[in-house]
């Protein structure tokens, strides 16, 4: 049995129809619930965004073809006889995290079957209720918390996994973000200038979708590179409501604005947005929300609206992983949150000559805490190790490239140790900004 998933236009769930073209009930109605209802799953689960829900998909679906291969009905297999082995041959020698994902995403399957009254015989390995706790002093909210510890569910049919330590397998390198980039303006110029806005500002995918053209709920009035030059500003404050609903402003640079500018909305904007207009709004499924979830309601892309495919539909977050996943690079775009920062870091060093060394971390967290919206230092320590572990590599870039131009000049020779004017004047500016606040 193969299954095929089908996106209906402007829908998050897809559709799983089996060969004979009969809809797959169970899995179909597992990923509505997943989506919608989790806590009809369990009362503790929590929802997914859209991306997330298309790899719950795929991953039940390798599963569920797997065992009818097999002969074996998904009703009627056995935890440790048919589903670890089918998931231990898939996996082969991926990392305990995406085993350990794997696991739950079929457990959690399964646990939807037995709450609609299906009969299963497979009997997952036990969760247990844990206690962890933290290091006060690592958190620069402790005084607001309540408490030091936190309860979390650990599933036997788990395997271990080592502590994370720093983002060394998040961050890429000038060359592979130079092949990112104009893989992605093939596919459409409007992916790869996001690639740069999300390296540049460090903002994670749903919220770079929420950036308006001009205005929104949180901002007034936001420049566009014209007069934002004509101003002679250094940078542009922007404010977004974040992940977990927490508002935050960080600086957007002159750089950034530039590239949207030039590379995006000069050339393709004003199309772009007549198809939107003429076209796409007048849809019958036409809407701007996206699938992250943010209390009650979707997320939405802004009415002012900013990022647009050639066709006019308005970019959304799982667009934007496909188009990552389309170049063929094993890249992701929330790597471009980890690899801005280190890039940051490092530069930083480089202009001020400082060794990176974790000692300094609290120096450090004063450059990223505003701008990433962290507040716990150890997020800023695995910067740094991930700086000490990449330290006389080629694959450490020197800086952020400004736009496909420097991009290219930098692919076509050995990456030296001279920083352009613009660049000096983006780092040090940050520098300037932090020393002027100790």
């Amino acid at each position: 049995m193969e299954l095929e998933l089908v996106w209906p236009e402007g829908r998050v769930v897809p559709v799983p129809l089996k060969e004979d073209y009969h809809l797959h009930t169970h899995l179909f109605g597992f990923l509505v619930t997943r989506y919608y209802y989790p806590r009809d799953i369990r009362p503790n689960m929590t929802p997914v965004t859209g991306a997330s829900l298309r790899q719950i998909a795929y991953d039940l679906k390798a599963v569920l073809e797997a065992l009818a291969s097999n002969g074996i009905e998904y009703t009627e297999a056995d935890y440790t006889d048919h589903i670890e082995k089918i998931v231990e041959a898939q996996l082969g020698n991926a990392t305990p995290t995406t085993y350990n994902a794997r696991i739950t995403r079929i457990r959690d399957f399964y646990d939807y079957l037995q709450k609609q009254g299906i009969r299963v015989k497979a009997r997952f390995p036990a969760r247990t209720v844990q206690r962890r706790f933290r290091n006060e002093d690592d958190n620069f909210l402790s005084h607001t918390a309540h408490g030091h510890s936190t309860t979390y569910e650990k599933d036997d049919g788990h395997k271990r996994t080592t502590e994370k330590t720093d983002y060394k397998d998040q961050v890429i390198s000038i060359d592979q973000y130079g092949e990112l980039y104009r893989a992605l303006k093939k596919i459409d110029p409007v992916y790869a200038v996001l690639a740069q806005v999300m390296m540049q500002t460090f903002l994670r995918v749903s919220d770079v979708c929420e950036i308006p053209l001009h205005r929104n709920n949180y901002n007034r009035y936001l420049l566009l590179w014209p007069e934002f030059e004509r101003q002679g500003r250094d940078s542009m404050r922007y404010k977004l409501l974040t992940k977990r609903s927490k508002l935050i402003e960080i600086d957007i640079y002159g750089v950034t604005l530039q590239a949207i500018y030039e590379d995006y909305i000069q050339p393709y904007y004003q199309d772009r947005r007549e198809l939107f207009d003429s076209n796409y709004m007048k849809r019958a499924n036409a809407t701007l929300e996206f699938g992250n979830i943010r209390d009650k309601s979707r997320r939405t892309c802004p009415e002012d609206i900013m990022w647009m495919t050639e066709t006019g539909a308005p970019v959304k977050p799982y667009m934007i992983e496909e188009a990552f996943r389309k170049t063929g690079l094993n890249i992701h775009p929330h790597m471009m949150r980890h690899t801005g920062p280190t890039h940051t870091l490092w530069n930083y060093c480089q202009i001020h000559k400082i060794e990176p060394d974790e000692r300094l971390a609290t120096v450090f967290q004063q450059i990223l805490q505003e701008q990433l919206g962290h507040a716990d230092l150890e997020t800023t320590r695995m910067y740094i190790r991930t700086i000490k572990r990449f330290k006389g590599r080629k694959t450490m870039p020197f800086i952020i490239p400004a736009n496909k131009k420097e991009i290219d000049e930098h692919l076509a020779k050995t990456i030296r140790t001279d920083i352009s004017d613009q660049m000096v004047r983006f780092f040090e500016y940050r520098a300037e900004t932090v020393e002027a606040g100790k």
